[in-house]
């Protein structure tokens, strides 16, 4: 009779015949297929296209603008004063223009020529002569608002940006990889628990068919026959829970991995059971968090925002001034050849100033109002990072213990296996009754569903902590 308990003691520890999945699988199937991996990589190359873009836009740029017109002029004849006579004038203005933004000053140089035909069309014969306005050359120069250099900002804030989007794809995925975790052990425990009912079942099923045989001759009572039938009744209603949980979180793997094979993940998966050493520091750990988290940056972001608009309402509360400078060569004649025949120098300076004289305050209230949206920035970054730094601490706090569990657990395991199999020997070779039996046998699937748990526990913990830390 011993040979019926050894044998069934060894069924947990066969290995799966059929190919398994391992974790580092389960997530590459993830990072490729996932819904969210898809949306972060497209944001992201949306982040970058922008920002390709925008440093395009910092070269020099060259534009050609034609711009046809059409005006058609009536005199009112009951006004004798008027002297203008009904015509109608057809004009097109071509501009060729090079224009380069001066990021060290917050203006923009342009250089470029011009070109302006127009040609009266009168009603009354009285012909209009054809002009030709004619630019070959214009230099110049214009910025807005001096002391303010919106280029400088623009600069950052949009480095700032890509930076973002980068680590926010850096984050999904590793989100990915941490949701991935959490639903592979979902499964990885209820096919163990699957196993664990079925290595019960099985006992459950041999002891009770080996006492009939014994009540048959009187060697079992009524009431421990009794007892191990409802204890093989037990064990089937526990494993078919157990079986319907596996199929739940098989179903759940599987649409997050966006597979339809429904026989996917019918094998066995490979469990990492070797934790090893974490490979950083505490100090470490929060060093990474705060350099590579997506929500500091995209702080870090609006901060910079909140200061360029305090800037340049500080600009705005007093005297503004702006420039608009440009010099060239310019001819009109009634012949296109005769235009560019004899230009003559020309030179332009406009500079704007601009008083706020009775505003009501608006100007100030504006600047007191970018202020307080910077501190209020500010703040919340430095609770943003409080925040961060609390999770990366109560995560590596939970990190060893769960390993220090894990330990414990597994020793466990191993200890309640020993003792159920001494207690299995006692059992068979009648040296106790069925209820120590059973209570050995409790006390190693309580062990066992107690080692599952912090399995689960400590590698979602890990792959959270690979999260904030985006460490590989």
């Amino acid at each position: 009779m011993k040979k019926w308990f050894y044998s069934l003691l060894i069924l947990c520890g066969l290995p799966a015949l059929c190919p398994a999945q391992s974790l580092d699988e389960v997530i590459r199937l993830a990072q490729d297929s996932a819904v969210t991996a898809f949306q972060s990589r497209y944001e992201y190359e949306y982040a970058q296209a922008q920002h390709a873009r925008f440093e395009a836009l910092r070269k020099p740029q060259l534009q050609l603008d034609i711009t046809p017109n059409y005006l058609h002029f009536v005199n009112d004849l009951s006004r004798y004063y008027v002297y203008t006579r009904n015509f109608d004038r057809f004009s097109t203005a071509a501009q060729l223009k090079l224009t380069q933004k001066v990021l060290g000053l917050g203006g923009e140089a342009y250089v470029g020529s011009q070109a302006i035909w127009s040609e009266y069309f009168a009603r009354d014969n009285i012909g209009r002569p054809r002009d030709f306005v004619a630019a070959p050359l214009i230099v110049g120069y214009q910025q807005s608002l001096l002391g303010y250099n919106p280029f400088r900002w623009e600069k950052t804030a949009e480095d700032q940006r890509l930076e973002a989007a980068r680590k926010q794809h850096a984050y999904e995925l590793h989100c990915i990889a941490e949701e991935a975790t959490r639903r592979f052990f979902r499964l990885a425990c209820a096919q163990g628990k699957v196993d664990m009912y079925e290595r019960n079942k099985q006992n459950a099923d041999t002891l009770y068919a080996i006492a009939r045989e014994k009540a048959g001759i009187a060697m079992v009572t009524l009431a421990e026959l009794r007892a191990l039938e409802l204890q093989r009744l037990n064990a089937a209603n526990a494993l078919f829970s157990a079986r319907n949980e596996e199929t739940l979180a098989r179903e759940s793997l599987l649409a997050y991995l966006r597979i339809e094979d429904s026989e996917r993940f019918s094998q066995r998966l490979i469990v990492p059971h070797d934790t090893g050493e974490l490979l950083m520091s505490d100090e470490e750990a929060l060093q990474l968090a705060m350099s590579n988290s997506p929500e500091l940056e995209h702080r870090r972001l609006a901060l910079t925002e909140a200061r360029q608009q305090q800037e340049k309402a500080r600009r705005e509360a007093g005297v503004k001034l702006g420039v608009d400078l440009n010099v060239g060569m310019q001819q009109m004649s009634s012949r296109f050849v005769e235009a560019y025949t004899k230009p003559q120098f020309y030179m332009l300076g406009a500079v704007t100033v601009s008083v706020p004289i009775l505003d009501h305050g608006a100007a100030k209230k504006g600047y007191a109002a970018a202020s307080s949206w910077t501190a209020r920035e500010e703040k919340a970054l430095q609770e943003e990072e409080r925040a961060l730094g609390e999770d990366v601490r109560t995560t590596l706090d939970n990190l060893r213990s769960h390993r220090q569990l894990l330990a414990r657990t597994a020793e466990a395991v191993a200890m309640a296996d020993d003792l159920f199999q001494l207690t299995a020997d006692d059992y068979a070779n009648g040296l106790c009754d069925i209820n120590t039996y059973s209570l050995a046998q409790n006390r190693r699937d309580n062990a066992y569903n107690q080692y599952l748990t912090a399995l689960a526990a400590y590698w979602t913990t890990y792959y959270h902590l690979l999260t904030l830390t985006q460490h590989e």
